[in-house]
C-alpha cells in the first residue's frame, strides 16, 4: 500500500510518519529541495520537526509523478489558497490511479471564490474530466502537527463524497494514538475547522494586551455562535460545530503554544510591526488571515452577522488598534444571548 502526500512541511511530515506505521510505502512530494533532501538524507525534517525522526518506508521527493504513481490514496497537505494550483498539476498527471479518492487537510476557503476546498477540488476534477474517477474527501480537527510526531493521543474527523467507502479508509488512516471519526457533513466539517482560526487570532489578540480567562473563554463562546450561524447558512449541520472539528479544533487552536494563528494574533499586539509585516516574515502560512477576508465577504453576501470576524478583519486589513477593536465588541447593543 503506498500513499501519497503533497506537501513537505510540519503537518504533512508528522501525518506522514504516522501513516508509515501502518503503510508500505509513504511519499512526500515538496517544492523546497532542501527539505526535501534532508528528509531523504537525515530521516528528518528540522525546518518544522526538529530532531524527530522520519521512518525509513517515508520519503520525499521534488518530482510530482513519483508522488503519484501508484498511491492508492492522495492527502493534499498544502496552504488553501495553492490547493487550486496544485490540483491543476495532479489532474495533468498520466499516472495518479484512476478511482484513488483525494482527501484535503488544508484549513480554509479559497479567498478568491469564497469555496471550499474539496469544492476547489472537485471543480478541477471536472474541468479535466476525471471527476467519476477520484472521491473527494476532508481529514480535519484538532491535529497540531508537533503534537501528532510525538505520537500524543489525537482524534480527527473524516468526511467525503462520492464513491469511496469511507469506513474502509477510516481503518487505513486510525493508529494507536491517532483516532479517526466519521461524519457525512463535509460542508460543516470544512466550514468548522477554516472558521476556528479566525477566533484563534481573536484570542491572540486578546492575549497580547493582557486580557485574561474570562475574555478567552467569552471570545471562544461568542465565537462558536459565528461559527453556527455562518456554518448553517452555507448548509452545516448544527450538530457538526459543537463536534471536533468545531469546538474541539477551536478549543485546541485558542489554547495551544503551537497554534501560529494564536500566536500571530499576540504578534499583532506587541511586535511594533504590521499585521502584514509579520505575515511576510512568518516561516508557515498564517490560515485565519485568508480565513478572515473570505468569512467577512460571506458574512456580507449571506447577511449573517460576524462581529469578531469584522473586528478581527479591520485590525488585519484596516490598521484598526486591537484594543479598540476589543471595546467596540464589548460596547456593541445590549441583546439576548442566543439572539
Amino acid at each position: 500500500m503506498k500513499a501519497a502526500i503533497l506537501g513537505t512541511g510540519s503537518w504533512a511530515s508528522s501525518f506522514g510518519r504516522h501513516l508509515a506505521h501502518k503503510w508500505e510505502r509513504v511519499v512526500l512530494w515538496g517544492i523546497d529541495e532542501n527539505q526535501v533532501n534532508s528528509i531523504n538524507r537525515t530521516g528528518t525534517n528540522p525546518d518544522f520537526l526538529g530532531n524527530i525522526k522520519l521512518p525509513p518506508n517515508l520519503r520525499a521527493t521534488l518530482d510530482l509523478d513519483d508522488c503519484l504513481k501508484n498511491a492508492e490514496i492522495l492527502f493534499i497537505v498544502v496552504p488553501s489558497q495553492a490547493v487550486r494550483s496544485v490540483m491543476q498539476k495532479v489532474t495533468a498527471s498520466k499516472v495518479f490511479p484512476s478511482g484513488a479518492p483525494i482527501v484535503n487537510m488544508a484549513k480554509g476557503f479559497e479567498v478568491s471564490t469564497l469555496k471550499r476546498i474539496s469544492e476547489v477540488i472537485g471543480e478541477e476534477l471536472v474541468s479535466s474530466g476525471q471527476q467519476e474517477q477520484h472521491p473527494v474527501g476532508v481529514l480535519l480537527g484538532p491535529s497540531h502537527a508537533e503534537e501528532v510526531a510525538l505520537e500524543q493521543p489525537t482524534a480527527v474527523v473524516l468526511s467525503g463524497c462520492g464513491t469511496a467507502d469511507w469506513s474502509h479508509w477510516q481503518t487505513w488512516i486510525a493508529g494507536p494514538f491517532f483516532r479517526v471519526y466519521t461524519n457525512d457533513d463535509t460542508p460543516g466539517v470544512e466550514i468548522a475547522s477554516g472558521f476556528k482560526n479566525i477566533i484563534a487570532l481573536a484570542v491572540g489578540m486578546a492575549d497580547g494586551l493582557g486580557a485574561g480567562d474570562n475574555t478567552r473563554g467569552t471570545l471562544m463562546t461568542r465565537g462558536m455562535l459565528e461559527l453556527s450561524r455562518l456554518g448553517m447558512a452555507l448548509g452545516g449541520q448544527s450538530e457538526t460545530f459543537f463536534g471536533l472539528a468545531g469546538i474541539g479544533d477551536m478549543i485546541t487552536t485558542c489554547i495551544s503554544q503551537h497554534s501560529r494563528n494564536r500566536n500571530f494574533g499576540e504578534d499583532v499586539t506587541k511586535d511594533g510591526r504590521s499585521p502584514q509585516e509579520i505575515l511576510e516574515g512568518a516561516v508557515q502560512v498564517v490560515e485565519g488571515v485568508h480565513m478572515a477576508k473570505a468569512a467577512l465577504k460571506l458574512s456580507e453576501k449571506l447577511d449573517v452577522e460576524l462581529p469578531i470576524t469584522k473586528q478581527v478583519h479591520d485590525v488585519l486589513f484596516s490598521n484598526k488598534p486591537p484594543r479598540q477593536a476589543m471595546r467596540e465588541l464589548m460596547e456593541r447593543d445590549l441583546r439576548p444571548e442566543l439572539d
